[in-house]
């Protein structure tokens, strides 16, 4: 009958099953033909898998509990909140590695900024004392000899004006 390795009645019921849904050719549909007409056992599997055949296509099919539309607006509302989600996360992301930099920048430009200060600091500071002692006594006092002439200086008028009178 057949070379196949399996036992004789299942290689017997997959040959029958594919004879009742065309899959077979034409030597397969010669032995189903030959196998019908010698077997009663045989006709009885196929008249069984006929009724079997028959009450499968004539289930009622399950009505989808969503609609085609229904189904494919659920997907891509999906899809766009994920997509949503993923920038969020890139520009959350983004975000915190600017402030993560700045910060570092910050930390790191501190070790600078002392020195700078400080100079800063120094050249204001020598700056407002020469002011000072400019504007205030000498730090040295300077000894007045009696014989010679102090050269006083109003400071309400200017030393041009004073040069003007002599």
């Amino acid at each position: 009958m057949t070379n196949h390795s399996y036992p004789p009645d299942k290689c017997t019921f997959e040959l029958l099953s594919a004879y009742l849904d065309g899959e077979v050719t034409a030597e397969q549909r010669k032995e189903v033909q030959e196998l019908l007409s010698n077997s009663e056992e045989i006709q009885g599997l196929y008249t069984r898998l006929l009724y079997l055949r028959q009450e499968i296509n004539s289930l009622p099919t399950p009505q989808p509990e969503y609609s085609a539309k229904q189904l494919s607006d659920a997907v891509f509302a999906k899809v766009d909140q994920q997509n949503k989600q993923r920038k969020i996360w890139l520009w959350g992301g983004g975000a915190m590695a600017a402030v993560l930099l700045t910060a570092v920048g910050s930390l790191m430009n501190e070790n600078r900024t002392p020195l700078l200060q400080m100079a800063q600091e120094n050249s204001s500071t020598s700056n407002k004392e020469s002011l000072v002692i400019a504007l205030n006594e000498p730090i040295i006092e300077m000894p007045v000899e009696n014989n010679q002439e102090t050269l006083m200086i109003p400071l309400d008028h200017s030393l041009i004006d004073l040069s003007e009178n002599k």
